[in-house]
C-alpha cells in the first residue's frame, strides 16, 4: 500500500432519487463530508473529488454508507485500502466487503 495521492475522483452514475427530499438528503450528506472537495454532474454521472489525505475512518465509513444507500459502485472505494483502516475495512464480515474487494 502506498501513500494516498492528493485527489481521487469517484463516480456516481445513474443515481435514482425518489423525491426532492431524497435528492436533498444525498447532496446534504455528501456536502457534510470533510474529505469531499467538490462534485460536478456531467450527463448521468456525478464526479466526486475526494482529498485522499483527509479521508479518516469516519469519512470512509460515511462514504461506504452513502454509496451503499444510493447504489453507487462500492468497488471504487478500494482505493482507500490503507493500513490505518485494515483492521475493520478488510473485515470479511462487513456488509461492504464483497462489493469493495470482490
Amino acid at each position: 500500500m502506498s501513500a494516498p495521492s492528493a485527489f481521487v475522483e469517484l463516480q456516481a452514475t445513474g443515481v435514482r432519487f425518489f423525491s426532492q427530499g431524497d435528492e436533498a438528503a444525498f447532496f446534504g450528506w455528501l456536502g457534510k463530508l470533510d474529505c469531499v472537495e467538490r462534485y460536478e454532474g456531467r450527463g448521468l454521472t456525478l464526479f466526486i473529488s475526494i482529498n485522499a489525505a483527509s479521508v479518516d475512518e469516519t469519512g470512509l465509513r460515511e462514504l461506504l454508507a452513502l454509496f451503499r444507500r444510493y447504489g453507487v459502485e462500492l468497488r471504487q472505494l478500494a482505493v482507500f485500502d490503507r493500513s490505518e483502516f485494515a483492521d475493520w475495512f478488510r473485515s470479511t464480515q462487513a456488509y461492504w466487503h464483497k462489493e469493495v474487494f470482490g
